[in-house]
C-alpha cells in the first residue's frame, strides 16, 4: 500500500497546496496511487471545520452504510468522507456494503428487519411507498424541523417536494440525479450551424439532428438506450402538459392530444434514422459510441459525464450536457420539463445510537461532502452551497455549467406510491413504440390503462 510518505503523493500533495491542481485531480491522483483514505479526507475535515459543520468531537460507536455502487469506487469515496470524520472522532468505526442496484429494495427490507445497518441510500422513487408506511427507517422529522437545525435545513433542495410524499421525513436529500439529460458533440452541432440554443425549441432540436445524421456512420438523436424505468419519455410526457395523475392523484391524465404528439415525435426520430434502432447501442455501449462520433447527441442519465471523464481516451471533442427541448406542441400546463430524483442517507430506526448516526448523516451529506461525493458520483449535490465548496474541483465541468438550467426545469416523481410500477411498465409501452410494434397513439393509450390498473385497480 503506497502511504502519503511515497514521493509521488508527496509530488501531488505539493502541486495541489500550490494552487495548480484542482481537489478533483487531487483526490482522484491519491486514491490511483493508493494513498490512505485518511489523506484526502483530512482535506475534507479542514474545510468542514472552517465552516463550523464538524460534528462534536469525542464520540464512538460503529456506523454501518448499506449504499448503492454510483462508480466503482464507491467504497473508496465513502472512506474519504469518513476519514474526515474520523478526523476529531477517531472511535467511531465505518463500514460499507454495496447493494446491487436491481435488487436494492430487497436488501434494504431484509437489513432493516435485521438491524443489520444504520444509514442507508435510497432514492426517491422509493420515497413514498416508505415516507407512508416509514417501515423500518427511523422517522427524522423532529430532528430535522427542530429549530437549531433551521438554518442547515435551509441549505438542502426539494424540500416543498418531499413534504408531499406523506408527511413524515426520512432522510437528509444527498443528491439530484437527472434521469435523461442529452449529451452533445458541440463540434458536430456547430457544424451544422447550431449552438447549445439549438435545444431550446423542438424545431431546432429536429434541424439540427437531420443535419447531423450520415447514414448509419452517425445518428443525430442517440435515444432509446435507456427504456425500462430511465424516464427519457416522461419528461416527454410532462412538457406535453400530461401526467400520470392529475394534481388531485384522482384520475389519470396521460391520453392527452399534446402527448400522443410529443410520442410521435420521438417515434419519427426513428422512422427518419435519426436515432439508431433500438439494440444497436445500449446503457454500457453508447458512452464509446458517443465518443467514436457514432452519435452526436444521446440521451442518458447523468452520470455518464463522469463515465467519460474517466475513459483512457475521453471525447477528444467539446461536448455539453443539455436539457432536452419543450415539446412541439405543448399542452395548457405544459412547459419545458427534465425529470429527475432525489437521493437520500436515511437512518435505520433499529440502529443502537441514533444520536451518533445523526451526526454521521449530517457530516455525509454537509456541503464539503456533498460538493466531494456528488462531484466524483457525476451527479449534482442537494445542497445549495455545494457549488461553493468545491463541487466544480470534483464533476466534470459540464456539469456545473449546466446545473441552474436542470434546475430551472426540473421535475420529479409524482407524489403517489405506484409511480415506480407504473413508469417502468409505461416505458416497455414505449419501447414496442419506438421499435414500431404498435402506434404512438396506441402506446399512450396503454399507458392510461396501465395507470387505472395499478393506482385504481
Amino acid at each position: 500500500m503506497t502511504h502519503a510518505s511515497d514521493p509521488r503523493a508527496a509530488r501531488l500533495v505539493d502541486t495541489y497546496l500550490s494552487g495548480s491542481m484542482s481537489r478533483r485531480s487531487f483526490v482522484r491522483g491519491l486514491l490511483a496511487l493508493g494513498v490512505s483514505t485518511s489523506v484526502a479526507g483530512s482535506i475534507l475535515a479542514n474545510a468542514s471545520r472552517t465552516l463550523g459543520q464538524s460534528p462534536p468531537s469525542g464520540l464512538s460507536g460503529e456506523a454501518r452504510f448499506l449504499i448503492g455502487p454510483w462508480t466503482d469506487d464507491e467504497v473508496a469515496h465513502q472512506q474519504v468522507i469518513a476519514a474526515a470524520f474520523n478526523q476529531t472522532n477517531p472511535g467511531v468505526k465505518f463500514s460499507f456494503k454495496l447493494y446491487d442496484w436491481g435488487t436494492q429494495a430487497a436488501e434494504i427490507d431484509a437489513s432493516l428487519a435485521e438491524g443489520a445497518h444504520d444509514v442507508y441510500y435510497f432514492g426517491e422513487g422509493d420515497y413514498a411507498n416508505r415516507a407512508v408506511q416509514v417501515d423500518g427507517f427511523e422517522d427524522l422529522t423532529a430532528r430535522i424541523d427542530d429549530p437549531a437545525f433551521a438554518a442547515e435545513k435551509a441549505k438542502y433542495l426539494y424540500w416543498d417536494r418531499i413534504g408531499t410524499y406523506g408527511g413524515k421525513l426520512l432522510g437528509l436529500p444527498l443528491c439530484w440525479h437527472v434521469e435523461d439529460a442529452l449529451f452533445v458533440n458541440m463540434d458536430a452541432v456547430k457544424a451544422v450551424g447550431h449552438d447549445e440554443t439549438f435545444v431550446d425549441t423542438w424545431d431546432s432540436f429536429l434541424d439540427a439532428v437531420a443535419k447531423m445524421t450520415k447514414g448509419t456512420d452517425t445518428y443525430g438523436a442517440g435515444i432509446g438506450m435507456q427504456i425500462g424505468g430511465f424516464a427519457e419519455w416522461y419528461q416527454r410526457l410532462r412538457a406535453a402538459g400530461g401526467s400520470y395523475l392529475t394534481a388531485d392523484l384522482s384520475k389519470p391524465n396521460v391520453n392527452l392530444p399534446e402527448v400522443v404528439r410529443a410520442t410521435q415525435d420521438m417515434v419519427d426520430l426513428f422512422t427518419k434514422g435519426y436515432a439508431p434502432p433500438l439494440g444497436t447501442y445500449d446503457y454500457n455501449t453508447a458512452p464509446d459510441a458517443f465518443t467514436a462520433g457514432k452519435l452526436a447527441t444521446y440521451s442518458s442519465d447523468l452520470t455518464i459525464a463522469a463515465v467519460l471523464l474517466a475513459k483512457p481516451q475521453p471525447p477528444t471533442f467539446e461536448w455539453a450536457v443539455l436539457p432536452y427541448p419543450p415539446a412541439s406542441q405543448p399542452g395548457p400546463a405544459g412547459s419545458r420539463v427534465n425529470f429527475n430524483d432525489i437521493g437520500f442517507l436515511s437512518m435505520g430506526s433499529k440502529t443502537p445510537d441514533k444520536d451518533l448516526i445523526w451526526e454521521v448523516l449530517k457530516f455525509f451529506s454537509n456541503s464539503d461532502s456533498d460538493a466531494y461525493w456528488s462531484g466524483v458520483s457525476g451527479t449534482y449535490p442537494a445542497r445549495i452551497d455545494a457549488l461553493d465548496h468545491g463541487y466544480n474541483d470534483y464533476a466534470a465541468p459540464q456539469l456545473g455549467a449546466s446545473f441552474a438550467q436542470f434546475q430551472q426545469y426540473s421535475v420529479g416523481p409524482e407524489p403517489f406510491p405506484a409511480f415506480g410500477t407504473v413508469e417502468d411498465q409505461a416505458e416497455a409501452q414505449i419501447q414496442q413504440a419506438y421499435s414500431g410494434q404498435i402506434s404512438a397513439a396506441d402506446a399512450v393509450a396503454n399507458v392510461e390503462k396501465i395507470v387505472n390498473q395499478e393506482v385504481f385497480g
